[in-house]
């Protein structure tokens, strides 16, 4: 940044809509784990951080991470915090 005021930030898409599909139900489409982001994760903030970008949007998905109401499960985000 160098005393720059102006910040270059990307972020990891993780979009987990509900599709309709023509039988009426629905299914989830989690674009981290479409992507093999859970697998490769590491190797994606290596690729973040070899791009010099400094300043990354990232936020674990909402429905693995709050499961039902007053529980929440932080595993997968405490695996990414500490590597």
């Amino acid at each position: 940044m160098h005393g720059s005021k102006f910040m270059f930030a990307t972020g990891i898409e993780n979009s987990y809509p509900t599709i309709l599909l023509p039988d009426g139900t629905t299914k989830r489409v989690d674009e981290m784990e479409k992507t093999g982001h859970y697998l490769h994760w590491e190797k994606d903030f290596d690729l973040v951080k070899e791009m010099g970008i400094e300043f990354l949007r990232y936020g674990p998905p909402y429905y693995k991470t709050h499961t039902a109401p007053g529980t929440f499960d932080w595993s997968l985000r405490m695996l990414l915090l500490t590597g």
